[in-house]
């Protein structure tokens, strides 16, 4: 930017024709409101998960203290009819909740799990004891639903206190 001065006219009237940049004394990465700032968001979102954590919690409860809770599935065998006109049972397949209520009266079913050294174990299952199972199994999934997001969440905290103390210990050298 070149600027050509007059010496016959006053100074002043032109610097007032000069743009002067704006400097910024802080560079973006050395900005401590930007700093501040982010501290704030990590604190928000800390917040954030310690809230969801109690609601985990009460959850939890909450589906314990509503019943009986069976990790396991079912297993359904239907029936076919073969082309003499007998019937022929078919493979046990997994059985969806849904489908339950479409459920041929004739079929049978079990209970099968897996025990605390990874056999697997059964047990037939009445008609009438399907609804109830089926709740059960249903809570047992909404319980490892709702670890699974606890150990997410804890996980992500476990995270940032260690980059936290990380960073503090570099910056107090």
């Amino acid at each position: 930017m070149s600027i050509s001065i007059d010496h016959n006219s006053d100074i002043d009237s032109q610097l007032a024709h000069i743009q002067i940049p704006k400097f910024s004394g802080l560079r973006q990465d050395a900005n401590p409101i930007l700093a501040a700032h982010m501290l704030q968001e990590m604190y928000k979102m800390v917040t954030e998960w310690q809230q969801e954590l109690e609601q985990i919690e009460r959850e939890s409860f909450n589906v314990t203290a509503s019943g009986t809770v069976l990790a396991g599935w079912l297993e359904s065998r239907t029936f076919k009819r073969g082309s003499t006109g007998t019937e022929i049972p078919t493979p046990y397949t997994t059985v969806d909740a849904i489908a339950l209520t479409d459920v041929d009266p004739q079929a049978g079913y079990r209970l099968c799990g897996l025990d605390e050294d990874g056999k697997l174990w059964t047990r037939p299952c009445a008609m009438a004891e399907i609804l109830i199972v089926s709740r059960s199994l249903a809570r047992y999934q909404q319980l490892k639903d709702l670890t699974d997001r606890k150990q997410q969440i804890e996980q992500y905290i476990r995270q940032v206190l260690e980059d936290l103390v990380h960073l503090r210990l570099k910056l107090e050298d």
